[in-house]
């Protein structure tokens, strides 16, 4: 495609809101040229064979057939024309299901619209969209958690590990053949139940003398002998808990050489680190001193991460501000602070690292200092310090945890806040202006920790007087209640929009007060911060 040639695309989808905004954003830049609008599969694929786009843009929500039928379909007829998936919720099955069916990437309908037309760009040129690849890492991060999570909670042995993989790593990998075992020979789990071994013995005895995970490609010399056939590449990782020689191994047989293929190495890395600790949970058992100098160690790992909160939010003129931060265990992942800034202005951030335990402790320390040192830096500029922290984790850590933020920097005297959202929940603006809606403050770039390549949109927003802001972690929205339901967004929505005018601290009084009761003295499963400015009237 030459230089001077504009992309032309078909959009489907079974919104016309959706298809209107797409059809904006598409129309803004003159090296789009949107050709065809469809409301169905059925339409979008008459549309692709009248129109012939270069491109076509499908929603979820379409029916008759769906979007990933109506890509495979495209795709099959002609393959010359590229597609690109628009999600709602992320669903790692669904969105590997829809890349196997030929799309060039699948987009979170959050998607800014910079985002969008990068990945358009992408497709249209044949390559798969990096915005699809960082969705798909993000879910495979939140499936980490939620083994680990497991690990933590359950009683697990090595008799119980083989259940626990089983219902964990498919989701993690589900486009993979999967195979992982105990040493000498204990296997784990074999995925699918009916493959073949993926594994020689000699294969596992090379690992067995292995400290980190490595890749083959295809047509590589392996180092047990031959060499990995196929068009797939082959992962193997190594299970160390103790000792020089590895207590186990995790094989991974892939289909073709994904885009993303730097950034399963650290996934199968985690998975052993996570298979380790329970070997080591369940050799400590027995033991109680083991179990109390972690719990000692854990401890110490709170209050050192305490003293990293503010010990109260500043006084600054005209604004009332609270914040506070409920940890589900001794550490949180979760964090927040003011940060002064030259010229009376101060930098608000909230932020969530997306793991638990002692590991997202020691990442949170980290990912704040970083945010301190560059809002300093960058005291004007929220965009430039967010890429300046996400280039600095990406190049001082190695393990697969990320952080989601939001980061604003305030002017007190004009209310007026310069912003980026990395990936976080979408803060509410509420309104001192009667009827006036909820404004929420969508992201502006994925989370910090997961491209290098990845940039932050801009944004200001203005707090009028009487004007409430609320920054909140997923700890309040995905709260549950005993029968699985969540807390939800809708719901705080309900709880805050009669907030305006109200005092900082009572509103988060409000929230807390409305989440216990909605939870019912259930658990919280994860971490708890707020933080509120309300300026005053």
């Amino acid at each position: 495609m030459s230089e001077r040639e504009a992309i032309r695309l078909v959009i489907a989808s079974n919104q016309p809101i959706v298809r209107h905004g797409l059809g904006s954003i598409l129309m803004a830049h003159d090296h789009l040229r949107l050709i065809g609008e469809a409301e169905d599969g059925t339409e979008a694929i008459q549309l692709c064979e009248m129109l012939r786009p270069a491109l076509a843009i499908i929603g979820t929500q379409i029916s008759d057939p769906d979007s990933i039928e109506t890509t495979r379909t495209i795709r099959q007829r002609w393959p010359d024309i590229h597609v690109l998936v628009l999600a709602g919720p992320p669903d790692l099955q669904v969105a590997q299901e829809t890349l196997e069916a030929g799309a060039a990437g699948v987009l979170s309908m959050q998607l800014s619209a910079d985002e969008l037309v990068d990945a358009i760009t992408q497709a249209a040129d044949g390559r798969l969209a990096t915005a699809s690849t960082a969705a798909l890492t993000i879910l495979r991060a939140e499936h980490l958690a939620k083994m680990e999570d497991a690990v933590r909670r359950e009683k697990t042995d090595p008799a119980g590990l083989p259940h626990m993989l089983s219902r964990h790593l498919p989701k993690i990998f589900p486009d993979c053949q999967i195979q992982a075992r105990l040493f000498p020979n204990q296997d784990l789990l074999t995925y699918p139940s009916a493959a073949h071994a993926l594994l020689s013995e000699a294969a596992w005895t090379w690992l067995r003398d292995q400290d980190k995970p490595m890749c083959f490609s295809p047509g590589e010399k392996l180092p047990w002998g031959g060499e990995q056939r196929g068009s797939g590449c082959l992962i193997l990782g190594p299970i160390h808990s103790g000792g020089l020689q590895a207590t186990g191994g995790i094989g991974l047989a892939l289909h073709g050489t994904p885009d993303d293929l730097d950034e399963m190495l650290p996934v199968v890395q985690s998975i052993a680190s996570i298979i380790a600790s329970a070997l080591k949970k369940a050799q400590d058992q027995p033991g109680k001193p083991a179990q109390q100098s972690a719990a000692q160690e854990l401890k110490m790992a709170g209050r050192i991460q305490a003293g990293i909160l503010p010990e109260s939010p500043p006084s600054l003129r005209g604004w009332d501000l609270a914040a506070r931060i409920l940890p589900a265990r001794e550490t949180s992942g979760d964090f927040y602070d003011f940060i002064p800034l030259m010229n009376g202005k101060w930098g608000i951030v909230i932020a969530d690292v997306t793991d638990k335990g002692l590991g997202a402790a020691v990442f949170m320390a980290l990912c704040s200092s970083l945010i301190r040192t560059y809002a300093v830096q960058y005291a004007t500029l929220p965009a430039f310090s967010m890429s300046s922290v996400n280039e600095r984790i990406l190049s001082d850590t190695r393990g697969s945890m990320f952080v989601t933020a939001f980061y604003g920097v305030l002017e007190p005297e004009s209310g007026r806040l310069r912003y980026v959202n990395a990936g976080h929940n979408p803060p509410f603006v509420l309104s001192a202006q009667k009827g006036k809606p909820v404004d929420r403050l969508y992201r502006t770039g994925m989370a910090l920790g997961i491209l290098n390549e990845a940039s932050w949109q801009q944004k200001i927003v203005k707090l009028n007087r009487g004007d409430v802001l609320l920054l909140y972690t997923d700890g309040i929205t995905e709260a549950q209640n005993r029968r699985g339901e969540q807390f939800g967004e809708k719901r705080l929505q309900q709880v805050i929009r009669p907030a305006a005018g109200r005092p900082a601290k009572e509103i988060l009084e409000a929230v807390l007060a409305e989440v216990r009761d909605f939870t019912g003295g259930a658990p919280a499963q994860d971490d708890i911060t707020l933080v509120a400015l309300a300026r005053k009237g």
